[in-house]
């Protein structure tokens, strides 16, 4: 292969690149929209659920019980209501997603060490909300009925003056102490973004010259065929990586998502899963004769995928048997591992190696077959 006719590839595409807006929107706005959006709109955590709370007792437990959900960061106490009617009133109109009624017999019952029941009403139309603050009020309430049995059993052992030993639980949260889910989502959404954007733009190359009447030009030229294949991806390799590291700059610097892992490792899997996404998006280019055909095949080729297959939003061991079969053949998987590893672990290239080869044998063979398609097409 001769350098020079890949370098002349190379810089036809670059001037063309240059003098192309659209290309360079989905080079240097695109990405970084994509991570604002993402990273600021979607969000596991629930906090400041607004509340409604119909207390029938008002006794001192029964205030004491609430003011935990008062000072709790997952709810917000809206209004305190008299009546079952108002409380219905502001579930219906969304004003509550819960509803909280303690009964009248809530402080005598408890004094009387007797099991008090209280009701809890949930929208159910949001069914993540839902499941969160479930689970909030469930901690709550058995963190007050600990505190309550407590209180009961140390008057009791004052009183015949004994001690028994006690078991305290004390969690430590590793990777993500805070357990912010920015954390989490943000390399997640750079394996998308890389995915979507390096398919996307290479996949437009060998099509805009078949589109426009000047890959036979070029074919009948004496420059060789892997030669120009190389020559026209090499610019749009170059403009991939260029988004990867604006977007791990940019989730620094907007989102404070620092990498715990090595640096040069992050850097040099990038490029192997860069590998992969250049190779499907030549595999693309190959197949397709427009275009607007070659931009929505290789959206539908990497955006569904890696958005609904790859783990990052919906998790793999809850999807059906079929759909977790099928999830093995997505790169963004195994790469979506790996910088979660980089990012929230620290880890090193011994832990997930294997991810790290599943991409490597990816990439090679789309590159293998899109050279093979594009040889073909261009005979």
């Amino acid at each position: 292969m001769k350098l020079s006719a890949m370098r002349a590839i190379a810089r036809k595409e670059f001037i063309q690149i240059r003098r192309d807006k659209a290309t360079l929107y989905m080079v240097a706005i695109f990405p970084v929209m994509m991570l604002v959006l993402y990273g600021f709109g979607i969000r596991y955590d629930v906090k400041s659920v607004p509340m409604t709370v119909l207390d029938q007792d008002g006794s001192p437990q029964s205030r004491q019980y609430i003011e935990r959900f008062a000072h709790s960061p997952y709810f917000a106490v809206r209004r305190y209501v008299d009546n079952y009617r108002d409380l219905q009133r502001d579930i219906d109109r969304g004003d509550s997603r819960i509803g909280l009624v303690v009964s009248a017999e809530f402080g005598e019952r408890l004094s009387s060490r007797r099991t008090a029941a209280v009701q809890v009403i949930v929208d159910g139309a949001d069914n993540n909300t839902a499941t969160i603050a479930m689970s909030y009020v469930s901690q709550i309430t058995q963190a007050y009925s600990s505190f309550v049995m407590v209180q009961q059993m140390e008057a009791v052992l004052r009183q015949a003056q004994l001690t028994i030993p006690a078991i305290e639980a004390e969690p430590r949260v590793w990777f993500n102490p805070n357990l912010e889910s920015v954390q989490f989502i943000v390399p997640g959404i750079i394996a998308i973004i890389m995915m979507i954007v390096g398919t996307v733009l290479t996949a437009v190359t060998i099509v805009k010259e078949k589109e426009q009447g000047t890959i036979e030009q070029i074919v009948s030229s004496p420059i060789g065929r892997y030669e120009l294949m190389i020559g026209k991806v090499l610019p749009y390799a170059v403009l991939a990586y260029v988004d990867f590291l604006l977007i791990v700059a940019a989730s620094y610097f907007l989102f404070g998502v620092t990498i715990k892992g090595s640096l040069l490792l992050l850097l040099v899997t990038a490029f192997i899963y860069l590998i992969g996404v250049l190779g499907l998006g030549i595999l693309v280019s190959t197949s397709t004769q427009t275009q607007m055909s070659a931009m929505l095949t290789a959206i539908l080729a990497s955006m569904l995928p890696s958005i609904l297959l790859s783990g990052f939003i919906f998790p793999i061991r809850q999807m059906p048997r079929f759909l977790q079969a099928i999830t093995v053949l997505v790169p963004a998987r195994y790469f979506i591992e790996i910088l979660r590893d980089i990012y929230l672990k620290g880890l090193g290239i011994e832990y997930f190696w294997k991810e790290t080869l599943y991409i490597l044998l990816f990439g090679f063979a789309t590159l293998i077959l899109a050279a093979w398609r594009f040889q073909k097409r261009l005979g």
